[in-house]
């Protein structure tokens, strides 16, 4: 047991101390005698030993600390390295991570606008056959009312042909006095010529038919004065003028049906004049439709053979400017940045000697 512990380590070594002799701090060494002088020498002794020692035990020690040093400059290297690699690892993950999400987002891109087209381009065909069909629909109506209106003409020229012929066993002075009868027609109030300017005068043509049964029938009892036995010619056979009466009134509803055939054909070919500028904006609607769904189809095969790539690009590889102008590259080529810095250097190296020369040839 020593200074009290049981187990003496080497660390101990520093805290031991040699005390002097008693006799140094009480007599001056020219006192000494050669029992104390070798005393001393033996004090001295110890001390350079204890010395050595404890100088022995502290470059063990600078040893031991700087090899702990090293190894905690490994070890944290190794951590850092470590770090480094995994930090890597996460940026190149993460750098997969968006630039797939980029490719799902120019896809649904894609997807949208190639939608967007397909519908406008239905939209565009569907109002182009529309306003085709609406423009053959009413020059058809038109086309067939007035063939109608031809044949109605004609069945009545046919009846006004075959008057005298109904009658070929009468005199010729007689006939001609029928034949005045024939033609002659009470006064009642005109069915009206005109329309309203914005009406439409297919819807007219239902409105003069519906307008034709009173107007008939008013000329119809106008008819029945004329038709009264008083208005017979002298000498004529009643049965022939019954026959004459049922001719006239066939003429009546034949010319009545003409008027009214006329009034509407009239009214709607007076509707397709002022309609003609209509049509002429139809016309041009339909152009510039068509015009329009040809550079759809333009676009669409553009976009279709256009197809946007992804580069990775190395950073300070491409620079774009952050001004408000639109970079335009459909010319460009791309080019490493070593190349340009290259370039300049030498640009650089040039003037530097074209300056020197001038300064030269001033001093000259």
């Amino acid at each position: 047991m020593m200074d009290g512990v049981l187990e003496v380590k080497r660390e101990d070594i520093l805290k031991v101390e040699i005390p002097p002799p008693e006799f140094v701090l009480t007599k001056p060494d020219i006192h000494w005698t050669e029992e104390e002088k070798k005393v001393f020498k033996e004090y001295e002794k110890k001390s350079k030993d204890l010395s050595l020692e404890k100088e022995k035990y502290r470059k063990s020690l600078e040893c031991e600390m700087k090899n702990l040093q090293a190894s905690t400059r490994e070890a944290t290297q190794r951590f850092d390295e470590t770090l480094r690699k995994l930090f890597e690892k996460k940026v190149k993950c993460e750098m997969a991570i968006y630039q797939e999400e980029l490719k799902i987002t120019y896809l649904v891109y894609a997807v949208q606008i190639r939608e967007e087209m397909k519908n406008r381009e239905m939209e565009l065909k569907y109002k182009l056959e529309k306003t085709m069909a609406h423009k053959v629909r009413k020059c058809e109506h038109i086309e067939l009312f007035q063939e109608n209106y031809d044949s109605t003409v004609a069945e009545d020229r046919v009846l006004d042909k075959e008057f005298r012929k109904e009658f070929l066993d009468l005199p010729s002075n007689a006939v001609d006095q029928l034949y005045k009868l024939f033609k002659r027609r009470p006064r009642v109030q005109k069915i009206r010529t005109q329309s309203d300017h914005n009406s439409n005068p297919l819807k007219e043509q239902r409105l003069c038919g519906s307008l034709a049964p009173d107007a008939l029938s008013n000329m119809l009892k106008a008819m029945e004065e004329l038709d009264a036995p008083q208005n017979m010619p002298e000498g004529l056979n009643p049965s022939i003028w019954e026959n004459f009466c049922f001719v006239r009134k066939t003429k009546v509803e034949s010319e009545h049906k003409v008027k009214v055939k006329a009034l509407t054909l009239a009214e709607m070919q007076a509707f397709l004049q002022r309609r003609k500028e209509e049509e002429r904006t139809a016309q041009q609607e339909i152009k510039n439709i068509s015009d329009e769904l040809q550079s759809l189809h333009k676009e669409k095969n553009h976009f279709l053979t256009d197809i946007l790539v992804q580069f990775v690009l190395k950073q300070g590889q491409l620079e774009v400017s952050t001004t408000d102008l639109t970079p335009d590259y459909t010319d460009s080529v791309l080019l490493h940045r070593s190349v340009v810095e290259d370039l300049n250097n030498s640009i650089r190296v040039s003037l530097h000697k074209h300056n020197h020369t001038d300064t030269l040839i001033s001093d000259s």
